[in-house]
């Protein structure tokens, strides 16, 4: 499974994500197909890794994860990043590691734009196959936390005190109500990554081999048919040429940067930077779509209901040798204890936005000084698009990507919706017994233009980006077939989060495992074993 001399292959995909390590593993099963998988990142080494908490030192360095700078509008903040995992999983080897099936109702969007074969009834099998739906026998073990703070309990009383029902088994965002999260977290505490679920026992796997510290610059064709791809690693410039397909599983932020590098996307943009135009498609790197994320804190009456002192000094030093000890502790969990799945109007027939509780607050990049909690929210449909466009044939070169967030009527009204219904909740006597105050960061907004100023200053991403090569009928409003063929071209493949017409999940880790292994049983179905 490790590095080969070789150079050609039945089969190159490129990005070792949540997609590319479900692909790896299924197109390789049968031993009969060479399968070459290129990964940006190091190998996923680093025991930061999988130590749950660990997360967090991760994302604030560059070693495992790739940071993409943003142009938000112009009042608004000018410095925003997107950071992706850059190493073997993706990033599912950095997320929070929340766990959670899409509604049902989110591929229909999919069935309609790319035929019944990802209509809700064929993929499902696929989810439980992965999660076991709730059980110990899935591909990827989820567990909810060992041990739970009693404000989190609080949190969700409260949360029923609105009317919300209480469930017991959140693996599943179709339903309207609220209880404690699941996490791709192990019995031992360890983040169970798509790297660990699908790479790693296939170490004896001589037909897949795995190339790391890689970029892939661009894909080199044959009229309209790609037949290899150009990388830069360390030793220099490489080539690589499939004898079969080429699949792009580097995500919605980097397929379509792909895409426009080998002269497959916007004419216009294409002429402009000189890259000869293999096949003009306006949608690649259209389409964009994210969540904006907006945390409110308030302070606690006490110490006991808050972790704003358990990631610094001694007791950070206390918790990780704990964790080393027992596997046990603040550092064997998610930041993230429970959520809350509801509606923006009683009109609607399914949730449309979650909220999360998380037993900490910040003021900026630092937890509060004093005993805080936040609850976090965000609309997981938004209706909002932006886009993403190279500004140079360079693969080392910045993107520009605008998201373009709050620019439909309905994600911002529903937005606000969001921030009233924590308040809502806040307020019930459960949680609020044990609150003393919102904190001032966000007290201040109360009317609805208000509010949505707190997004656009305050806003973070989810970082759950997805659109850019989205799946359609015709090549003309769509960047991918429904069998994930990039329209126009021959031997190229999208499968990854860039292919969801529209936000399919409030969290799409789960989602585009499900995808991926529901596309590589297509692809073998078209070269079968």
């Amino acid at each position: 499974m490790n590095g080969s001399n070789a150079s050609i292959f039945d089969f190159i995909i490129v990005g070792a994500g949540s997609a590319g390590s479900v692909m790896a593993n299924k197109l390789s099963a049968s031993g009969r197909l060479s399968v070459l998988l290129l990964e940006q990142g190091k190998r996923d080494s680093s025991v930061l890794l999988t130590m749950p908490k660990g997360f967090g030192a991760v994302l604030a360095g560059t070693t495992y994860v790739s940071r993409y700078p943003v142009t938000r509008a112009a009042n608004e903040p000018s410095s925003e990043v997107w950071l992706r995992g850059k190493t073997l999983g993706g990033s599912s080897s950095v997320n929070g590691m929340l766990w959670a099936r899409p509604q049902p109702e989110g591929f229909s969007a999919l069935a309609e734009a790319g035929g019944d074969e990802w209509a809700w009834s064929r993929m499902e099998p696929y989810f439980h196959a992965l999660d076991g739906s709730g059980s110990s026998n899935g591909i990827i073990p989820t567990t909810t936390h060992a041990t739970q703070h009693a404000i989190t309990q609080a949190f969700i009383e409260s949360s029923c005190a609105t009317g919300l029902p209480r469930r017991e088994l959140m693996v599943d965002v179709g339903q309207r109500g609220v209880g404690y999260l699941h996490f791709n977290i192990d019995r031992k505490g360890k983040r169970h990554s798509a790297s660990t679920a699908f790479l790693k026992p296939l170490q004896r796997r001589t037909n897949l081999h795995i190339e790391t510290d890689i970029q892939v610059n661009k894909l080199v064709f044959e009229g309209k048919r790609a037949t290899s791809v150009i990388c830069h690693g360390k030793g220099g410039k490489i080539s690589y040429t499939a004898r079969r397909e080429i699949v792009l599983c580097a995500g919605t932020l980097e397929s379509p940067q792909i895409l426009q590098r080998s002269g497959v996307g916007p004419a216009p943009l294409l002429d402009e930077l000189g890259i000869p135009v293999i096949h003009a498609n306006p949608r690649v790197g259209a389409n964009l779509r994210e969540h904006l994320l907006l945390g409110i804190s308030f302070g606690v009456k006490s110490w006991a209901d808050s972790e704003n002192r358990q990631y610094a000094g001694l007791p950070l030093i206390w918790n990780v040798l704990r964790y080393f000890m027992t596997g046990k502790g603040p550092m064997a969990q998610s930041p993230c204890h429970a959520a809350a799945f509801i509606r923006s109007d009683e009109g609607l027939n399914t949730p449309d936005i979650m909220l999360m509780f998380n037993p900490y607050s910040r003021e900026g990049n630092t937890f509060s000084e004093s005993p805080g909690v936040s609850i976090a929210g965000y609309l997981m449909y938004p209706k909002s698009s932006g886009e993403i466009r190279i500004r140079s044939s360079d693969p080392g070169a910045a993107a520009l990507i605008r998201p373009n967030y709050l620019g439909d009527e309905y994600d911002r009204r529903s937005s606000v919706a969001a921030v009233r219904q924590i308040r809502a909740i806040a307020a019930q006597p459960p949680l609020a017994a044990k609150l003393s105050r919102e904190l001032p960061s966000s007290a201040a907004a109360q009317s609805d233009e208000e509010i949505l100023e707190l997004y656009r200053k305050g806003g973070q991403p989810g970082f759950h980006a997805t659109g850019t090569c989205a799946m359609g009928r015709d090549g003309v409003t769509s960047v991918v077939d429904g069998n994930t063929r990039v329209h126009g071209i021959d031997g190229v493949r999208v499968v990854d989060c860039s292919i969801y017409p529209e936000m399919l999940a409030g969290i799409t880790n789960a989602s585009i495992m499900a995808v991926a292994m529901r596309a590589a049983d297509r692809i073998l179905e078209e070269y079968p074993a």
